[in-house]
């Protein structure tokens, strides 16, 4: 009998964690491949997919869960409403895709509070060697030490307290007094309640650390019956058996580097590079920043966004107050190609990209009041709102595509990477690509226009 691919061993341990009861929800919202659509209601406002044969769907708590525990240095914020299942789940995962006993996880889990302190969350000095020889040795909490470390309500812990985890999750290194310490490589995962008198408002650099989050909503009531059928742990002891990893799923330590290489290596297809930084431009622009091209971006616009008369007014740029990180363009891409993996695709595709990208930026923008005043409950529904924020992006991809001064944008291109240009033609043929690329009155004609000013410079001074 052939052995299992390490893509069938995932998703394997994927299904045994349903299958077992530890972690049921089937409020899929994750579909991958064909669907029928089916709109009803009074309006035919709600929305019904219909998996077509051969296509996928999961529930996004789990499966990102799954993919964070895959990556390297995978971050994931996990919130909802109190007993949802927010932390056992990502226990159990953590616990069937690392390895890790759910003991050592749990005796390595911080528990966030006002009250917490450095020397419970990341190291204490050798209480005899500071006594007796006055040396300062240094003992790393279990936390660094853990391969799956997870946060329990993040949002209950002070600034402070908060600033050491972002340290750690920027650089995979805390410091204790003297000494640099590395934590161990695996997954991060951090839960947070929804905001009440005991937490702490989450500040966007903060929630920008974390590479995607999703929402974990209560059980559906027809996944009730299976969740109580499971062992209750409170009545009749432990979970072993539950938590026992099939030999055949098991994952050794070789696996992980071999996985990641895979996913590494999934090829991009022509276009995706563009359509993405057509996205973040998308989001980015701001003609309120600045007269200059360079500085029309939300980075650079310290008041206010919003102008009586805006030029661009039905832009999708106007439905976010702020822009998306070059870290969040980087774990947007890691986490398509994880999921593109998953699902067995050969290549990091469009679907996979769209699909992550409202898992991987829900948490980090900020509606606009003109988002609050759409029908898309965007006040409430964050990930509702990057879909329809996504959707109006695509829809000015497909313009944008048909526009002729892109053909002029390329050609222009072409004739600065051709060495038979003399400058002074060369130089001419620039410019007047730059006038007929900003004479198409949209903001991403800005962009290209700028893009070409800087690329003709950049020859210039290579010669």
């Amino acid at each position: 009998m052939s052995e299992i691919s390490l893509r069938k061993k995932v998703q394997g341990l994927y299904s045994v964690i349903g299958d077992r009861g530890l972690y049921v929800n089937s409020n899929h919202d994750i579909f991958i491949g064909e669907q029928t659509l089916v709109k009803a209601g009074i309006a035919a406002n709600y929305e019904f997919r219909l998996l077509n044969k051969g296509s996928q769907a999961y529930a996004s708590p789990l499966l990102f869960a799954t993919l964070t525990s895959l990556l390297k240095h995978g971050t994931m914020l996990i919130t909802g409403a109190p007993g949802a299942g927010k932390t056992t789940g990502a226990e159990f995962a953590g616990h069937f895709f690392t390895g890790t006993s759910l003991d050592d996880i749990l005796t390595a889990t911080i528990q966030g509070h006002p009250q917490q302190t450095e020397e419970k969350m990341i190291a204490r000095y050798h209480t005899g060697d500071l006594i007796k020889e006055g040396e300062e040795t240094v003992l790393p909490r279990k936390f660094l030490q853990c391969p799956v470390k997870l946060i329990d309500e993040i949002n209950r812990m002070d600034p402070d307290k908060k600033s050491i985890i972002l340290r750690l999750i920027d650089t995979g290194k805390a410091v204790y007094g003297d000494t640099l310490l590395t934590a161990e490589n695996g997954p991060l995962f951090a839960t947070a309640n929804y905001a009440d008198a005991g937490t702490f408002s989450m500040t966007p650099p903060e929630l920008d650390r974390f590479d995607i989050a999703v929402v974990v909503t209560s059980p559906q009531p027809w996944d009730l019956e299976q969740i109580y059928s499971r062992s209750d742990e409170k009545l009749n002891g432990g979970l072993a058996e539950l938590l026992e990893i099939p030999k055949s799923l098991r994952l050794k330590e070789s696996d992980y580097e071999k996985i990641r290489k895979e996913i590494s290596e999934l090829p991009k297809p022509e276009g995706i590079t563009e359509y993405i930084n057509f996205v973040l431009a998308s989001i980015r622009f701001s003609e309120a920043a600045s007269n200059d091209v360079a500085r029309m971006t939300k980075g650079n616009a310290w008041k206010s966004l919003e102008l009586e008369s805006p030029r661009f007014a039905e832009h999708p740029s106007s439905y976010t107050k702020n822009e998306l990180s070059v870290r969040t363009a980087r774990a947007w891409q890691r986490y398509a190609k994880a999921l593109a993996w998953f699902a067995g695709k050969q290549e990091m595709d469009e679907e996979s990209i769209r699909t992550v990208f409202p898992y991987a930026v829900w948490h980090k923008l900020e509606p606009s009041d003109k988002a609050l005043q759409m029908p898309w409950k965007a006040i409430n529904d964050r990930i509702g709102f990057a879909k329809e924020l996504l959707t109006k992006i695509d829809e000015d991809w497909t313009n944008v595509r048909e526009e002729p001064s892109i053909k002029v944008y390329g050609a222009a291109c072409s004739a600065i990477d051709n060495e038979k240009y003399p400058e002074k033609k060369l130089r001419n043929i620039v410019a007047n690509a730059i006038k007929k690329i900003a004479n198409w009155d949209d903001p991403y004609a800005l962009t290209l226009a700028k893009h070409l000013e800087s690329k003709y410079n950049q020859r210039v001074m290579q010669e």
